[in-house]
């Protein structure tokens, strides 16, 4: 049932947005830019703490005292009604008179309040995409300045996968979930639960349906502490992750995040598309 319910899945679900990846060894990754640019502007600061993605400021926080990337809000072809919530970017200009080489790196924690937008980002990240002292120069240039962009993976050096129960959830009868700091990637394409007492039934694991904005649901969870599995999918193949413990305790409660002591970090294995796009076939095992 579960291998049924896996395929199915992977021929409905839309995997990595636009990026364009060469092919890489056992321990590099390599990803050329996509032949296709797309824009970046600025946006309030107040803007990234909306969090659609359910971040808030927490991401704020991880940037500033992790090195993490900068915040970014996406329109609707990256931020893909909520599934590219958490997906990291790399973004450089294309005017290289005041445009550095390297760009910034963001992660998209909420969607852009014009859908037809690019990539919406605070005046730090913006000034990073900048030649040394030219950061002035660059914000002359306006809003919807020509970005080159790609798709990296994650890297939250001091987070695991973490789990946050949404607001409306009712403990008993009613559990929505949102996951923070995804590493690698990936995309989540199916989640299960199971009560702690009886998960090594093939039959007491209960699939989660996947709402817009990155938001997971069920009406029926089990009583008592839930144990936790999924699949992350990055290009063509993907693979069951599954929490050593369980991850929400008996009295879990709204508002609360709990830690999976899951780290993804798997990538794309050989190329990601420059379009977001169905797969329609069970695929191969391409993740790394």
């Amino acid at each position: 049932m579960a291998l049924l319910l896996l395929l199915l899945l992977f021929a409905t679900v839309q995997l990595l947005p636009p990026a364009s990846c060469s092919s890489f060894g056992s321990s590099n990754y390599y990803c050329d830019w996509c032949p296709r640019h797309s824009t970046a502007s600025l946006f309030p600061p107040a803007a990234a703490g909306a969090g659609a993605c359910g971040y808030g400021a927490a991401m704020a926080t991880e940037e500033e005292l992790n090195g993490g990337p900068h915040v970014a809000a996406a329109g609707a072809e990256f931020f893909r009604d909520g599934a590219g919530c958490g997906a990291c970017y790399q973004l450089r200009c294309r005017d290289r008179r005041v445009c550095g080489g390297d760009g910034v790196k963001v992660v998209v924690v909420t969607g852009a309040a014009n859908r037809t937008a690019g990539f919406q980002l605070g005046r730090e990240a913006f000034a990073a995409m900048a030649r040394s002292g030219m950061a002035d120069q660059l914000a002359a240039l306006g809003d919807n300045v020509q970005v080159e962009f790609r798709r990296v993976p994650c890297d939250y050096k001091k987070k695991n996968l973490t789990v946050r129960v949404e607001e409306g959830s009712r403990n008993p009868g009613q559990l929505g979930i949102r996951f923070l700091y995804q590493g690698g990637q990936t995309d989540i394409a199916a989640v299960e639960i199971a009560g702690e007492s009886n998960d090594t039934q093939p039959s007491s694991w209960r699939p989660m349906a996947r709402l817009r904005r990155g938001l997971w649901r069920t009406t029926r969870p089990p009583a008592g502490a839930l144990r936790l599995r999924l699949v992350v999918t990055a290009g063509f193949g993907g693979k069951w992750l599954r929490a050593r413990d369980a991850v929400l305790p008996a009295d879990w409660r709204p508002r609360q995040e709990y830690d999976t002591g899951l780290r993804v970090t798997d990538v794309a294995l050989r190329t990601c598309s420059c379009r977001s796009r169905v797969v329609t076939g069970g695929g191969g095992e391409e993740l790394r």
